[in-house]
């Protein structure tokens, strides 16, 4: 879990990147956070992506400036790779996503929610993090932010490692995940713990070992 001077370096990397679009993945004091993932593993995702997503006209690395890297005849960053992994993960378990209402919690800087809806529309997009991700969020992706859970219903929850990162996770799991029909949430931690019936599968290869995600 990010704390302490990482953590105020962090927020203050989120305010100061709503006025620099331009050039924001660039910062390190972001990379605690988010655009980091290795090409190692974003090479295990192209693996697994299949052909047709990859020749969609994502727009995630039209942002920010990102350090981009071949992969056949186009160009990715890895953490679009990773963006779109996760999406083709999300199809083979619930089908296409037009019209569903989902929420993530813990949303980066809104790379996962740009990506799903640059292939589909969906009913509503909601984020739950901190205020000044949250702004971040709302000036780079068409998503509604929150910073405390909404207590609606859901067709999809997701969390990208950030509800097993959240120590008190019992309100989220109340008022968000129990009240998701689906749930893809990836794990680092044992601390998501979930009173339904779930499967819990592995996460991408060349991950850490303790890694998982729990899908209902």
């Amino acid at each position: 879990m990010v704390k302490g001077n990482t953590l105020t370096r962090y927020l203050q990397a989120c305010k100061d990147a709503c006025n620099n679009i331009t050039t924001f993945k660039q910062d390190e004091r972001l990379h605690a956070i988010f655009e980091h993932c290795p090409k190692s593993i974003a090479d295990e995702y192209y693996k697994v992506i299949p052909d047709w997503m990859l020749n969609i006209g994502w727009t995630n690395d039209f942002y920010g400036s990102p350090k981009m890297h071949h992969y056949g005849q186009k160009r990715f960053s890895t953490s679009t790779l990773q963006y779109i992994g996760v999406l083709a993960n999300l199809i083979k378990h619930f089908g296409p996503l037009e019209g569903k209402r989902i929420v993530e919690i813990g949303g980066g800087y809104g790379g996962q929610c740009r990506t799903i809806t640059d292939l589909y529309n969906v009913s509503c997009y909601h984020i739950i993090d901190l205020p000044e991700v949250c702004a971040l969020q709302e000036r780079y992706c068409e998503a509604k932010c929150f910073t405390e859970p909404t207590g609606k219903h859901y067709d999809l929850v997701i969390s990208n490692y950030a509800l097993s990162e959240i120590v008190n996770n019992k309100r989220y799991i109340e008022e968000v995940v129990m009240k998701s029909k689906h749930g893809y949430i990836t794990c680092n931690s044992d601390l998501v713990k979930l009173p339904f019936e779930h499967r819990v599968i592995p996460d991408i290869a060349g991950e850490r070992e303790y890694n998982y995600i729990l899908i209902w």
